[in-house]
């Protein structure tokens, strides 16, 4: 029995290191020490929000809101392209109200909203 208690700690520290990858980073987002530096030390990681004034990317757009169906999930529907609106002034955004949009598309975001390109508000005006 006593052996059997000795074991579990190594065997949980074990199973814990089987789960590192070698590209794992650490919780600030630089490389583990096990992982092998692919960008310089005084390189900065890409900011996961984006910040608001002229960025590169920058689109506007102009559509009609809509519900999406998960809750709290906003989506602007123009002629060839729907958009799910991440951030900017929540009270603007009424089913049915057609409004301009300045953002960022943010394509590769993953959301728990599963419409739509992710759009990084920037501005709005209605009309």
């Amino acid at each position: 029995m006593k052996l059997r208690l000795a074991a579990l700690p190594v065997l949980a520290a074990l199973a814990l290191a089987g789960c590192a990858s070698p590209d794992a980073t650490d919780s600030a987002g630089a490389p583990s020490s096990s992982s092998p530096a692919s960008a310089p030390a005084s390189a900065s990681p890409a900011p996961s929000v984006v910040p608001s004034g002229a960025l590169s990317g920058e689109i506007t757009v102009t559509g009609q809101v809509k519900d999406g169906v998960e809750a709290g999930c906003v989506l602007l529907s123009t002629a060839d392209k729907t958009y799910l609106l991440l951030g900017g002034d929540p009270s603007k955004y009424r089913s049915g109200v057609k409004l301009t949009v300045t953002g960022v598309p943010q394509a590769g975001l993953a959301t728990t909203c599963q419409q739509g390109t992710p759009l990084q508000v920037v501005s709005i005006k209605e009309g």
